[in-house]
């Protein structure tokens, strides 16, 4: 009986250990697990004057109980196998314990570099190949039960640049007059004179300086008018599609400017842009583009490009904005 009663204890204990032993188990095997990277996408956002911009989209987990950091990141970015420039970012980015969380880094390639590499090749190219290699290091300090408490984790990717570089320009900018008629009609119907409305008139129609205070409160419908110019310096092919341009004054007043085509599919293309404008709202803005005197107009541009060597029809911001000298704007008479 003794014996039996002794079996039977020591049965229990050994259960009782094993149950302890499978939390502890759990806890180790975490422990013995390291975190891992996955590479998820690299595209490009966005055109500028300067170069082209691309995200990296990456994926880290981290195994442990505890939340890691991400302590750095540095990469080199190739052509053909010749480094081009490298990348570095101190992070401190927090990684939650038992979780994967996405993070992205941006870098720009200016179109100078990407023009001198396309160079270096004997026949033209649309586009060229590159490379992104690197590592991620970890700060694994809160780990306790590790004995090395930093972690680099490498990565890789090919991509393709498109060789590319767009210029943009606005020239001709022009104030479209009405004739003498509808603007002698326009100061009398405000309630000028006929005689004072038939002299503002015609210094405005002679080129003339005006009163900074002449156009207040006249009703007075005019066109604007300017040429957008579109190349590629690049031997690229491409397709650029302009969405949307404004025209903000002095005054804060923005101008929605509209072109009867939007598309460019050459290297090189005008598209005409108008607008109309009133000096109901307008006036200051009307006087210094008469006077060519004041701040000058900010232009905005909202267009897109695509090219079909990516193999990727979707339309990638091209961004562009410039201020037009008042002192260029000329006046024109309505047809």
């Amino acid at each position: 009986m003794p014996a039996c009663l002794c079996a039977g204890i020591l049965f229990s204990s050994i259960s009782c250990t094993s149950l302890d032993l499978s939390g502890l188990l759990g806890g180790i095997t975490s422990q013995l697990q390291t975190p891992t990277l996955a590479f998820k996408s690299l595209a490009i956002t966005g055109l500028d004057m300067e170069g082209v911009s691309f995200k990296c989209n990456y994926d880290i987990t981290n195994p442990y109980n505890v939340a890691v950091k991400l302590d750095s990141l540095a990469a080199d970015i190739s052509c053909n196998s010749s480094k081009v420039t490298s990348l570095t970012a101190n992070e401190g980015i927090s990684l939650a314990a038992n979780g994967t969380k996405t993070n992205t880094f941006d870098f720009k390639l200016p179109y100078t570099s990407i023009l001198n590499l396309a160079k270096s090749y004997t026949s033209s190219k649309e586009a060229l190949p590159f490379s992104i290699a690197g590592k991620v290091g970890l700060d694994l300090s809160a780990v306790t039960s590790l004995t090395n408490k930093s972690l680099s984790l490498p990565f890789s990717k090919n991509f393709d640049v498109p060789v590319v570089k767009p210029s943009l320009s606005l020239s001709n900018p022009k104030l479209v007059l009405p004739t003498m008629s509808e603007l002698v009609n326009s100061f009398k119907n405000s309630g000028m004179t006929a005689t004072k409305a038939a002299a503002l008139a015609a210094s405005i129609a002679g080129g003339k300086s005006i009163d900074s205070n002449a156009l207040s409160g006249v009703d007075l419908p005019l066109k604007v008018n300017f040429d957008l110019n579109i190349k590629n310096e690049g031997s690229s092919a491409w397709n650029y599609i302009l969405n949307a341009i404004s025209l903000t004054s002095s005054d804060g007043n923005v101008v929605n400017l509209s072109a009867t085509e939007s598309k460019v599919s050459s290297a090189n293309g005008t598209l005409p842009v108008t607008a109309t404008i009133n000096t109901k709202t307008a006036a200051k803005f009307v006087t210094q583009i008469i006077n060519k005197t004041g701040q000058n107009p900010k232009f905005s541009v909202d267009s897109g490009v695509s090219f079909p060597a990516l193999g990727d029809s979707a339309s990638i911001p091209l961004a562009y904005s410039t201020e037009v000298a008042l002192s260029k704007f000329t006046l024109a008479k309505s047809n």
